[in-house]
């Protein structure tokens, strides 16, 4: 998770780097405009004296219209497609062969032109086939003859290329004609060499026939394979049961045991098995009698016995019966066999019988179709000779001049193209010397780059004011609601900023060097602090050109050079202001070594008096690189803000101004950036003035 986060940290500070970067630049745009106009003006007058010293050349033109396809007959040879069509004929304008044709046409119907260097341009009309060509020279009848002369040429070119192609086309279909022809006639004569030797339609007849008896015959021999296979796997109880088993199959077998015309149970007559299976039938019946008469009689009764005697009599014919019929079964099982192999061998012949059919009717089917085939390439070559000669005897009316060459006009050669680079040259030149001059201009121009320059806390942004003069001091209800809120921002920076120890009372305001509105600051801080009603001393150190008391509308004197020179009590000195909790002690008379007095005992002295007196003591003081109050009394105090402004302010400076106060000690506890511009894109604080305004009623 801490590595998305550092990612992401990353991102946003390129991107905010690179936004700043490109606020300067814009920035430095605006400001040297003038650079890249004058230099663009530069750039159109040597590109205007090129053209003025060109020599004049002349220049006819004249159109006409080439069409992509010839509409002829369906089939047609001749065709150009339109993909690589428009940029064929283009090269083909410009060709050797043509230009060579129309200056031999130009010389023998001008001959008293004398031929010079000429240069041909082509181009086509968007969304058209229309094509504009314009010759440019030294001559202006020469130029305008020669384009005709290529126009006319062109025509013709293209007429003997349509012909030459026709022509070609037209022999190769001839000997595709006499090659086909003779391949047809072979065919045509195998198919009735086929016909005399076969009757085409008994073969047809025949297969039919054959295929229908060959399905009987498969017929049959399934009925008998199945026969075989019952009478060999089963014996005659197996058979018997089967019957019953079968509803349908026992309903024959009895309807046929009971038909006096029938020749048994199986449809042979009274046989051993249907004796058989009737002997069983009267065992079932004596053992029935006995059962019945068991239960009357004693088994050595005479009627027992008796029937004990009929029942042994009847199963010693059964077993006689059994064996008459399955040596029956054996005779009819070893005649299916032979009526099987029989049939399997008319079954073979006739198969061979079908498929000597069938391969004479596939050779005649093949032959059939090879004629068939070569007589349809032969009435399509011959349709398409048809079509060349057509084409040979078309008007090719699709390739025309709409307009001849018109006459030559005098131009200057490449007039556009000189000053479109003249143009862009000096424009280049012009955006060239902007951003050189914005790479080595290191003054502040966002947050960003202060951030990025400077290691100390940025500890507020105060926007920028469009205001003539000096700047009004702040006041309740004020209508700069931006201003107003970024000085209130900065001093609860102020007022909650962390710090080791005990929070910092006497604080300096100051900057690298002079308008960079660090006594605007100091001002502008004092007094949100009073309206928090924080009693707070502002006091206008710098003793060389102090005015905090000319925004205030207070004097001069005495202020802080009298006390310094012990020449004013501190009550002289301390000044009321219109704000309430919030008192002045002005620069006072300019003194002639302020420098000294900022190092003498009674700074010290006058400090202890003013700390015990006030909440916050608020310095104002000469700017760092312009002389040495700052850094004398920046030690004494305990914290120390440093003011940048936006668009004034260099780097190299402010950074020099901070090592000189990390010198000498002095607590710089962060940076106000002033002059903040609001159309800054990272600028959001305090821009949403409709806030302040008076709240309209709910509906």
């Amino acid at each position: 998770m801490d590595d998305i986060f550092k990612r992401s940290e990353h991102h946003s500070g390129w991107w905010e780097q690179f936004r700043a970067r490109a606020f300067k630049l814009l920035r430095s745009s605006a400001r040297f405009w003038w650079i890249a106009f004058f230099t663009t003006a530069a750039g159109l007058a040597v590109a205007s004296w090129v053209i003025f010293q060109q020599q004049v050349v002349y220049v006819s033109s004249g159109r006409m219209m080439v069409s992509g396809r010839i509409n002829i007959q369906e089939g047609a040879v001749f065709s150009e497609e339109l993909a690589n069509f428009f940029g064929t004929q283009t090269e083909l304008m410009k060709s050797s062969e043509v230009r060579t044709k129309a200056v031999n046409l130009v010389e023998s119907t001008d001959p008293q032109l004398e031929p010079i260097p000429t240069q041909l341009s082509v181009s086509q009309l968007p969304q058209t086939s229309i094509f504009v060509l314009s010759t440019t020279g030294s001559d202006a009848q020469y130029v305008q003859k020669l384009l005709d002369a290529i126009m006319t040429e062109y025509i013709a070119t293209k007429k003997e290329m349509r012909s030459s192609k026709s022509e070609d086309t037209q022999a190769a279909i001839v000997e595709e004609i006499s090659r086909v022809e003779h391949e047809m006639q072979q065919s045509e004569q195998d198919l009735l060499n086929f016909q005399k030797a076969n009757n085409v339609g008994y073969l047809e007849q025949e297969g039919n026939s054959a295929g229908v008896y060959l399905a009987s015959l498969n017929r049959q021999l399934a009925d008998l394979k199945t026969q075989y296979q019952l009478f060999g796997t089963m014996d005659l109880d197996e058979v018997i049961a089967k019957t019953q088993n079968d509803p349908g199959h026992a309903g024959d077998l009895a309807a046929r045991a009971s038909d006096p015309q029938s020749h048994g149970l199986f449809g042979t007559g009274m046989q051993p098995e249907d004796q058989y299976l009737e002997a069983r039938q009267q065992l079932a019946v004596l053992k029935s009698e006995r059962d019945e008469l068991a239960k009357t009689f004693r088994p050595k009764h005479p009627k027992m016995t008796d029937i004990s005697d009929k029942i042994s009599q009847q199963e010693i014919l059964i077993a006689t019966l059994r064996q008459q019929s399955l040596d029956r079964f054996k005779t009819i099982r070893d005649s299916i066999k032979g009526q099987i192999d029989n049939l399997n061998k008319v079954i073979s012949e006739w198969d061979k019988k079908a498929l000597s059919l069938s391969e004479r009717l596939a050779d005649y089917n093949q032959i059939k179709g090879n004629f068939d085939r070569t007589k349809n390439l032969y009435d399509r070559l011959v349709n398409n000779l048809h079509d060349v000669d057509i084409t040979r005897n078309v008007d090719q009316d699709l390739i025309s001049i709409l307009e001849k060459a018109s006459s030559a006009q005098p131009v200057k050669p490449g007039f556009e193209r000189v000053l479109t680079v003249g143009t862009c040259i000096g424009l280049l030149i012009g955006l060239s010397m902007i951003f050189f001059l914005d790479h080595i201009d290191d003054r502040f121009s966002s947050p960003v780059d202060v951030q990025s320059r400077l290691d100390e806390h940025l500890l507020g942004q105060v926007p920028s004011q469009k205001q003539k003069g000096t700047l009004a001091p702040l006041r309740e209800n004020d209508s700069r609601h931006a201003f107003a809120e970024s000085l209130r921002g900065l001093r609860s920076s102020l007022l909650y900023l962390p710090f080791e120890g005990q929070r910092p009372k006497t604080i300096l305001i100051t900057s690298a060097v002079p308008d960079e509105g660090k006594s605007t600051i100091a001002l502008n801080l004092a007094i949100p602090m009073a309206f928090a009603k924080v009693r707070v001393l502002l006091v206008d150190g710098d003793l060389r050109r102090g005015s905090l008391h000319k925004s205030l509308d207070r004097k001069s004197g005495p202020g802080v050079s009298e006390l310094l020179q012990e020449t004013a009590s501190l009550d002289q000195c301390i000044v009321p202001t219109s704000f309430q909790g919030m008192d002045l002690i002005p620069c006072g008379k300019q003194a002639q070594n302020p420098g000294e007095l900022l190092l003498g005992p009674r700074l010290e002295h006058f400090l202890r008096e003013i700390y015990v007196l006030y909440q916050y003591i608020i310095f104002d003081s000469s700017p760092i690189m312009a002389a040495d109050d700052s850094t004398s009394l920046a030690p004494k105090l305990d914290a120390t803000i440093f003011v940048v402004r936006f668009g004034r302010s260099s780097a190299k400076v402010a950074k020099r101004a901070l090592e000189l106060l990390s010198d000498r000690q002095a607590n710089v506890i962060g940076v106000v950036c002033n002059d903040v511009s609001e159309a800054y894109g990272e600028y959001y604080q305090y821009k949403y003035s409709e806030y302040y305004g008076s709240q309209k009623s709910a509906v």
